[in-house]
């Protein structure tokens, strides 16, 4: 894949990328809207990604050319606030605000690769990472993984999305065949063997896009965070949801308000079903693992209220097949994909038939993906 944009680049820019990066998307095989709690999550990066290439040129100009939509946006380092027409400019915009203490040299570069935009499989953060890598290896800033990452994320909330740390992470320290255990808390982290043997992870998109700025997914991040609040003054002292266990739940349902009473019940039990989940993998038990995917749907559906017809509809589906393990949403919600453990693959007919009777249903037809654990930039980086 990277030959097409290698040419894309020397035919526009009159000389071969002197640097490489290639940013992966992020599967999140459990542990939803968990990370901006304190909470667990149990991710991994997958094989699909953004590809980066790079050289510097002698201007004061930076110069960037996406390749999937043909679109290309010149900066003028003197006035790097003008606005620019394509939406992944703004994730560029707040890029260059936390290098703005830096002397940031003009540099040519192309972006692209094939992950779907808007699916939940955290295509902005890896458009972020991937743009802070690269131009950490222009500028020979040898800053460390930490670094990196915390300032990824800096970058995305300053575009408005008051997301975790989850994301970031996974896409930096990725590995093979193995997931993530990250304890959002202090950011202590293990990797996990993923013993699928004959089982096998898939992605069905939806085709419901969603931008998580014009959705619930930051006020169900202040509903956390009132509901905290609420609990401290009248429960107990408390941070974060994090500090609280499925004891707590019994006597906090009836003092507390209904919505926000669903929204800690759900966090709480999610991340329970992550450690579970931690176990069953460590066992390969995973039928264990599937149905710990089913209760997160029903809670990221019913109690977090996250979810969508589409969604919903596919993870119902799903347990009409007995070639599924598990089904959930995955990433913000509101659109995007379900997570889906198999045993085995996907058949063909079972594919055309999934996808012929969602076309019948919503008028779209859903987009089956393949994944599996892959590297991070990282270890990516190191093998270049």
């Amino acid at each position: 894949m990277t030959t097409v944009f290698e040419s894309l680049f020397i035919s526009s820019f009159g000389r071969s990328p002197q640097h490489r990066v290639f940013a992966p998307g992020r599967v999140n095989i459990i542990g939803e809207h968990t990370d901006y709690n304190d909470g667990f999550v149990l991710p991994f990066a997958t094989s699909q990604g953004i590809w980066f290439l790079a050289s510097p040129n002698s201007k004061s100009t930076i110069s960037i050319i996406a390749a999937n939509t043909t679109e290309r946006v010149d900066i003028d380092l003197k006035q790097p606030d003008a606005e620019q027409k394509p939406g992944w400019f703004k994730f560029v915009q707040q890029i260059l605000k936390i290098y703005s203490s830096v002397n940031i040299l003009g540099f040519d570069l192309v972006f692209g690769g094939n992950l779907p935009v808007g699916a939940g499989i955290s295509s902005s953060s890896a458009l972020t990472c991937g743009m802070i890598a690269i131009i950490d290896q222009l500028h020979d800033m040898n800053r460390s993984t930490t670094e990196l990452v915390q300032m990824a994320v800096t970058a995305e909330r300053g575009y408005g999305v008051q997301g975790g740390i989850m994301d970031q992470f996974t896409i930096f320290n990725g590995r093979k065949n193995q997931a993530i255990l990250l304890d959002c808390q202090d950011n202590s982290f293990e990797y996990i063997d993923l013993k699928l043997a004959d089982y096998s992870f898939y992605l069905i998109n939806t085709q419901v896009k969603h931008n998580l700025i014009d959705t619930d997914y930051n006020q169900r991040h202040n509903e956390c965070i009132e509901a905290t609040h609420w609990i401290h003054d009248h429960y107990k002292p408390i941070t974060t949801l994090r500090s609280l266990v499925s004891d707590d739940l019994s006597a906090l349902q009836p003092i507390m308000d209904e919505v926000l009473y669903k929204r800690v019940s759900y966090v709480v039990e999610e991340n329970e079903r992550v450690l579970l989940a931690k176990q069953a993998l460590n066992k390969a038990d995973l039928h264990t693992l599937g149905a710990l995917l089913y209760a997160s749907h029903e809670g990221l559906s019913k109690k977090y209220e996250v979810s969508c017809p589409e969604l919903d509809w596919l993870v119902a589906y799903s347990s009409t097949n007995p070639t599924f393990v598990g089904s959930r949403m995955m990433g913000g919600g509101f659109g995007g994909c379900t997570l889906n453990l198999l045993k085995g693959s996907l058949h063909a007919a079972d594919e055309a038939a999934l996808i012929q009777q969602y076309y019948h249903t919503f008028g779209m037809k859903p987009d089956i993906i393949p994944v599996s654990p892959a590297s991070g930039i990282i270890e990516t980086c190191s093998k270049i």
